[in-house]
């Protein structure tokens, strides 16, 4: 026998059935509050045949026709009094309304306008442009301004921009203009690649978010020929534009169409308006508007250091003489010193010995011994107003009398305020 004769037949096992699983029950209640995530967007392909590119073109949309396309990154730059915050409010106001900016035609959307400088007279300017459009009906149109600027180098500089867009109201904005980048890089440095990239990335992650535009206002640098700050910011832009004033004539041009033709020069001069509105003293407030003009007459062509060095010549004598007759003196014995000219231009002394030799050689100087006179008419010919970068026709908001802002201590870059003429505490007309 085996172990096996030891067990029970196998039919025995036939009525055995093994216990039912026992599952356990849940009372039944509220289900559990839980968000699921939104599923992402498919990401388009990495890779599209060329085929593609060439039979399905992406249709260029403008946002002011001819000057600033739509979803793109510019930058408007001026010296300071040459109207750059003017021409940015005028653009954004039109945009929202949907009117044409001289004659430029206009995609309408909402326009958010991130204000850090001259947040006192923005109300103004924006009274003189709807008494000035009064059929683009401003107090209705989605144009919506900040109270303040928000810093662009903090991390939460971008959420903090949404976040007011959507509590505005303001639905998807079709541009979004920062005024100025000095005051929304305020600790980062201008002229530092690194900490421009940062502003940049910031720039186009709103323009990314809302497929707008994204337009920055910026000063001028040291010699008004070119935006201030690191080569990074104009290396990322799709558009720059540049404003210059010569004289009461604003030129507005194109120094940089990544994609197109640059349009070509405008020419405007600021027009008084009457807001309609009375001071804490009961007096008028005034403001301005752009108005088209005639473009100056051009004269000779005279080079940026040749034009600069003739102005701050005549600015010179222009003082010295008022310096004299306030002092009782004859304003005719009044004369400039070869070395103070050459100080007041900041050239060196190879700069400064080209351009001396060239502009005796054009008939406009003339060298006396240590003395240097000008041989033109008290009144600049178009030849000088051609080349230099500001005027003695200066505007009543702004603080130095003088055409390249010397002041007292008859250097450039310094308003008799003792405030650098490339700082942001002004307040352009």
């Amino acid at each position: 026998m085996s172990w096996a004769d030891d067990l029970p037949p196998l039919d025995a096992y036939a009525e055995f059935e093994p216990p039912a699983p026992r599952l356990s029950v849940v009372a039944a209640g509220p289900a559990p509050d839980i968000e699921m995530p939104e599923p992402e967007a498919p990401r388009p392909p990495l890779l599209r045949h060329v085929r593609e590119l060439l039979t399905n073109p992406p249709a260029v949309r403008w946002l002011i026709r001819g000057i600033i396309e739509a979803d793109t990154l510019a930058l408007l730059y001026g010296q300071p009094g040459a109207g750059k915050s003017f021409i940015a409010l005028s653009m954004a106001a039109a945009i929202a309304c949907g009117s044409d900016w001289y004659g430029h035609r206009v995609t309408q959307g909402p326009a958010v306008y991130i204000l850090g400088e001259g947040g006192g007279g923005v109300s103004r300017r924006l009274r003189a442009w709807q008494l000035s459009n009064p059929d683009a009906r401003l107090q209705d149109a989605p144009l919506y301004v900040s109270s303040r600027m928000v810093p662009l180098g903090e991390s939460e500089a971008v959420a903090e921009i949404v976040a007011a867009i959507e509590e505005s109201g303001a639905g998807k904005p079709s541009s979004v203009w920062i005024d100025t980048l000095a005051r929304a890089a305020a600790g980062l440095d201008e002229n530092s690649s690194r900490d421009m990239g940062e502003l940049v990335r910031a720039c186009d992650a709103i323009r990314e978010r809302y497929g707008c535009a994204v337009v920055l206002v910026h000063h001028a640098g040291h010699n008004q020929d070119r935006a201030r700050g690191s080569s990074a910011i104009k290396a990322a832009l799709d558009t720059e534009i540049s404003a210059t004033k010569d004289g009461q004539v604003i030129t507005l041009q194109s120094t940089k169409s990544k994609e197109g033709e640059p349009f070509k020069p405008l020419t405007f001069q600021l027009a008084g308006v009457d807001t309609g509105w009375n001071d804490e003293d009961g007096e008028r407030v005034y403001s301005a508007v752009l108005e088209p003009c005639d473009a100056p007459e051009q004269g000779e062509q005279l080079g940026k250091n040749q034009g600069m060095a003739v102005a701050v010549l005549r600015d010179l004598f222009r003082q010295r003489v008022k310096i004299a007759s306030e002092g009782g003196r004859n304003p005719e014995s009044v004369r400039i010193g070869v070395s103070d000219w050459k100080e007041a231009t900041l050239l060196n002394r190879k700069r400064f010995a080209e351009v001396k030799k060239s502009l005796i050689e054009k008939g406009l100087i003339t060298i006396s011994g240590n003395f240097v006179a000008l041989l033109e008419a008290s009144e600049p010919s178009e030849s000088v107003r051609n080349g230099r970068n500001r005027t003695q026709d200066t505007p009543p908001s702004e603080t130095s009398e003088s055409p390249l802002g010397l002041g007292t201590d008859g250097r450039t870059g310094r308003t008799e305020s003792g405030r650098d003429d490339e700082g942001e505490n002004y307040e352009e007309f």
